[in-house]
């Protein structure tokens, strides 16, 4: 990967994860959201010398506007912090072959940085389809999780059994003018389902565009789901 592309992501890492630093004047929701998908030390009951697998894929309507269907994997290194035993350090592995892209060390973390991938991805789409910065897109996300999120405890099926977990939904362009002129990106709906039980505490997260009519087929929907843990 280019440098100047691992220092972008790596900054956009940086920015999401300061969520937590933002002050108690905002809602509980943000605390919440905070807490359960930057605070929360996944890494830190990850065995170091483990990888970390996700599924990534891609369905698209129209692979001219959405992109080409994908199927591939990110893999995440979990390795031990020589600095601070309680933290990890982290590599990321995004798509294999000539898509292949590799993010770090990012060392002395306990949260996942996997979870920005996807956010990633869309932010630079967006930018692509309609001009503008990609910091005004991370903005609006950052802006829902603060005011808007919706945060359902759930039960998930994982692995053959029943495990407890949360689900977070956001839709944060919702009525945006700003993107009027391509209005289905408007109603992007994004899904974070975390769970303590699955090593990395990700159990999928989803990028969805639906279809214009109620019951229509989804326009693009891309998501990362956990697949496996292996030893190095």
């Amino acid at each position: 990967m280019k440098r100047n592309t691992v220092t972008r992501v790596l900054s956009v890492i940086t920015i999401l994860f300061g969520l937590t630093a933002v002050t108690s004047a905002f809602a509980n929701e943000l605390e919440t959201v905070s807490s359960l998908l930057f605070d929360k030390p996944y890494l830190t009951s990850v065995k170091p010398d483990t990888t970390l697998v996700y599924e990534f894929k891609r369905i698209s309507s129209d692979e001219e506007k959405y992109g080409k269907g994908l199927s591939d994997t990110i893999r995440l290194d979990v390795l031990k912090d020589e600095k601070d035993s309680s933290k990890r350090t982290a590599h990321l592995h995004i798509y294999s072959g000539p898509r292949a892209r590799n993010i770090g060390p990012i060392p002395q973390t306990s949260g996942n940085p996997a979870i920005m991938i996807l956010l990633e991805q869309d932010t630079y789409d967006f930018k692509r389809h309609l001009g503008g910065i990609p910091a005004y897109f991370r903005n609006k996300i950052r802006k829902a999780m603060r005011e808007d999120a919706k945060i359902e405890q759930m039960q998930i099926q994982h692995d053959g059994r029943e495990i407890s977990g949360h689900k977070i939904t956001l839709v944060p362009f919702k009525s945006d003018p700003n993107m009027q002129r391509v209005p289905e990106y408007q109603n992007t709906v994004y899904e974070f389902i975390v769970s303590d039980e699955v090593p990395g505490g990700i159990v999928r997260i989803t990028s969805t565009i639906p279809g214009s009519e109620p019951g229509s087929d989804v326009l693009r929907k891309q998501y990362m789901s956990f697949k496996s843990q292996e030893a190095k």
